[in-house]
């Protein structure tokens, strides 16, 4: 089957510029950007690992045609080390299969297939270690074997084949078991295929079929000593995920997504005294996810989704706490969806939603949180939130 296949209406005119994309990558593509010092005051840190990437801004009616395949390899590592940080530190992987981009001026007609092979990886890790100090650091990681997004003005119809059989993982990972550090904020997002589309006066009409077999994998990691005012640590894994957030012009979804892979997000924290703060940790892992979001127009989703792969969120917290345990507080929080699809409207608008939603799930969801400490603590609150199948549908104001 090719993506023509899925286009839901022919059109007897043609675009006005044409863009034929065949891309392949066989081999490995690596990004890895180390650095280590003694004391510094700033230290940031990039790392960029594209396999296939297309990317372009269009002002023409533009019909865009092809492939993107990976058999190979896209790794991204981005590393600090240093024994004092007196400012901040920022470090940034990302790592991408195939990805298109478009902003869009105008109409876009697309029809692509991408495909991340058996065999193939996409990983991007955020790795930061500190012996005696860092005041700020902010770590963030993020994987994606498939990847389009078509944003902007114009009508946008969208036939899109991605094919994710290989495997994904990005992680962020704080190491300072004996340091001090005022905060930490970290982030890791993994998706096997992905598609965004929207815009301001758009009319994104998109048909997908969304297949993922491959492994999934987002997790954080946190050993610090002392966390003078808190921090923040979240993974995010999902199998396929659409999303469209539109404003004043039809959004339309359909099409299928299928997961039969593992779908994991965890993140795990050791923390010694967090006096003055609050330590938030979350886990989200999902199937297939859908979100049609429509202001000021007509609106209609209709996946069908169906998972039959192990998803499983996970957060595990070990913890001290203060001497007094005014001001330390600990916020957990785990998540796990088989099947997600929501459609939001306009609740003061004279428009309506159409939602059609089909969906199955047969694998095991399981969201675990574990937590311990051993000082005193304000407050501890935790939950894990477990769901086969959720399909939720809701109107809003149009600035909520």
């Amino acid at each position: 089957m090719t993506a023509a296949t899925l286009t839901s209406a022919a059109s007897f005119a043609e675009p006005t510029d044409r863009v034929d994309l065949d891309q392949r990558t066989d081999s490995a593509v690596t990004a890895q950007d180390a650095q280590s010092a003694g004391g510094v005051e700033i230290a940031t840190s990039s790392a960029l690992a594209q396999a296939n990437s297309a990317t372009g801004q269009v002002t023409n009616w533009t019909g865009v045609y092809g492939s993107q395949v990976l058999t190979g390899s896209a790794d991204a590592v981005s590393s600090i080390s240093a024994d004092s940080i007196w400012s901040y530190a920022i470090s940034n992987a990302t790592a991408a299969g195939n990805g298109l981009t478009v902003g869009a001026e105008a109409n876009v007609d697309l029809d692509l297939e991408q495909s991340a092979a058996a065999g193939s990886r996409v990983s991007a890790l955020s790795a930061l270690r500190v012996t005696d100090y860092a005041a700020h650091t902010v770590q963030g990681a993020s994987a994606s074997a498939n990847a389009v997004q078509v944003t902007g003005y114009g009508s946008h119809e969208l036939a899109l084949i991605q094919r994710a059989d290989g495997e994904v993982s990005a992680g962020a990972a704080l190491i300072a078991p004996g340091a001090e550090v005022e905060t930490f904020a970290q982030g890791a997002q993994a998706a096997g295929n992905s598609l965004t589309a929207g815009g301001w006066e758009g009319n994104p009409v998109a048909t997908v079929d969304q297949s993922q077999t491959g492994t999934v994998e987002a997790f954080t990691g946190v050993d610090v000593a002392t966390a003078d005012y808190g921090g923040i640590s979240a993974a995010s894994a999902v199998g396929n995920n659409l999303t469209i957030a539109n404003d004043y012009g039809y959004a339309h979804a359909q099409g299928a997504q299928t997961n039969s892979g593992p779908v994991r997000a965890t993140a795990n924290l050791n923390v010694g005294d967090f006096g003055g703060g609050l330590i938030t940790g979350s886990a989200s892992a999902m199937g297939n996810a859908s979100l049609v979001s429509n202001i000021g127009a007509d609106a209609y989703t209709g996946l069908d989704q169906t998972n039959s792969g192990p998803v499983l969120a996970e957060v595990v917290f070990n913890g001290g706490g203060s001497e007094t345990g005014v001001g330390a507080g600990a916020a957990l929080s785990a998540s796990a969806i088989g099947n997600a699809q929501s459609g939001y409207i306009c609740s003061e608008c004279p428009v309506s939603m159409t939602a059609n939603f089909n969906q199955t799930n047969s694998g095991p969801v399981g969201a675990t949180v574990f937590s311990t400490h051993d000082g005193q603590i304000g407050a501890l609150t935790s939950s894990a939130t477990a769901v086969g199948n959720a399909a939720t549908f809701a109107s809003r104001a149009p600035g909520g």
